[in-house]
């Protein structure tokens, strides 16, 4: 289920709107990144096994309502700490200084009533500078006022925006298939090799970003996409993960273990969308062979356990 979520803050302006993808397997709930759906195949529309009835889709259309309420929740707690922390630099910076100058106005202005008293013609000096103080404290009660409600934050309830029915392939070849604990090996080789160059790699592989890791070193951000398999074969990148290689180009990796059970080899390659040799398959996948991974890739040294 998608909905669009929207916070505003209480001048009524909005403070920020978001795409709240909310996955439903029947049993559970959780909020997905959007981008999973071009991760998607698209159904062959003589698929009747797709069909779903109103009724069953308005049911969990209801329950993912509910459910996209609490993850803007969330949402409106990351603006929220964005928002005080402008706070503190609008009182910091801005209130302070108003009030600086509304006690040098007035440090002016009492020194301007003594001359007065003395007999001196001053009071169109003191009329001017009383407006100017005047028009400073009025600027310092709406920026005060300005600051208190920028940081008053509501949501109003997530607009539904449509349905995606989705049904686990079965076009994909057996050794195709991803195993968990086979993409946990590889993950943990890419991220001990990542750390062994000298570099601090990012676990967002649960964030359907396009890459798994995003590794920052001294002078570069590699953002890597990990490819495992239990012996040896063709990897598959999806057609999100090669939007992202073609945009990156010499900052995204490719990252392919072989054998990763029984004898572990990594394959580093660098730009892929450009070296590497890619067959289309109907199911918006792109196949890449092990021999075009050996041919263009680079083997890097495993520290052994």
């Amino acid at each position: 289920m998608v909905f669009e979520g929207e916070v505003k803050d209480g001048t009524g302006n909005i403070a920020g709107k978001k795409i709240l993808t909310i996955y439903d397997d029947g049993k559970n709930l959780q909020p997905i990144n959007p981008a999973i759906v071009w991760d998607l195949i698209p159904i062959d529309e003589s698929d009747k096994s797709f069909e779903i009835s109103k009724s069953q889709l308005e049911e969990r259309k209801v329950k993912a309502q509910r459910f996209s309420i609490e993850v803007l929740e969330d949402y409106k707690k990351e603006i929220s700490k964005e928002r005080e922390r402008q706070k503190e630099i609008k009182r910091k910076y801005g209130l302070k200084s108003l009030e600086h100058l509304i006690e040098e106005l007035d440090g002016e202005i009492l020194k301007l009533q003594e001359r007065k008293e003395k007999g001196e013609k001053v009071d169109l000096v003191i009329s001017n500078k009383s407006e100017r103080k005047r028009q400073y404290e009025e600027a310092k009660r709406k920026l005060e006022k300005e600051i208190e409600q920028e940081v008053s934050l509501s949501i109003s309830e997530p607009k539904f925006l449509g349905a995606i029915y989705i049904k686990p392939s079965s076009s994909e070849s057996d050794d195709m298939v991803s195993s968990e604990e086979i993409e946990k090996i590889g993950m943990k080789i890419a991220m001990e090799y990542e750390k062994s160059q000298g570099r601090e790699p990012e676990d967002v592989s649960k964030e359907n970003l396009g890459y798994d890791i995003r590794s920052k070193g001294k002078n570069e951000i590699r953002y890597i996409e990990v490819k495992t398999r239990k012996d040896e074969g063709p990897v598959a990148l999806t057609l999100n993960e090669k939007n992202y290689a073609e945009r990156f180009k010499e900052q995204y990796w490719l990252y392919v273990v072989y054998n990763a059970v029984s004898n572990p080899e990594l394959l580093i390659i660098n730009n892929p969308a450009e070296k590497l040799k890619m067959q289309e398959k109907r199911e918006v996948r792109f196949i890449i062979t092990s021999e075009e991974c050996k041919k263009k890739g680079m083997k890097a040294l495993l520290k052994q356990a």
